[in-house]
């Protein structure tokens, strides 16, 4: 009868351990699943910001290379500042107020012509190289 209840008492504990360890392995897998889809929003939340930042720089660069500044540009940038501030990385944070702000004072002196037509695709070169940066962080191969 001994026998009986010690092996009664090992099979109740092989099962608890196995309990243990399943439940273990389902927590990992839960944690490591989560983990993946936050990069995958997150990842997403980048794509849709930095598209609408390439669209601001070139509505900027638009504007400034006629020397205007409507309110539209303005409200355009400081919507795009608090997704910027929790989405974007820093150096891409960081270049794109560098451009931004070296698109909106290199016009502000020149009025030949050719001049303006000159930066304007000296700037546009500038926009293309930053959105190659951010395809580069997203893992986007690009066709430029």
């Amino acid at each position: 009868m001994n026998d009986t209840i010690i092996a009664s008492l090992i099979g109740a504990i092989g099962i608890v351990i196995g309990a243990l360890i399943t439940l273990f392995g389902l927590g990992v897998q839960s944690y490591l699943q989560s983990r993946r889809e936050r990069k995958l929003h997150i990842m997403r939340k980048r794509e849709e910001l930095y598209i609408e930042a390439c669209q601001v720089l070139m509505e900027h660069d638009k504007y400034r290379r006629n020397h205007q500044w409507p309110r539209k540009c303005k409200d355009m940038f400081n919507a795009l500042q608090g997704q910027m501030i929790i989405y974007a990385s820093k150096k891409i944070y960081d270049e794109y107020y560098k451009l931004d702000s070296e698109i909106c004072q290199c016009y502000d002196k020149m009025r030949d012509a050719r001049a303006i037509e000159a930066k304007a695709d000296e700037m546009a070169d500038k926009i293309v190289a930053f959105g190659t940066k951010m395809r580069k962080e997203l893992g986007v191969k690009g066709v430029l």
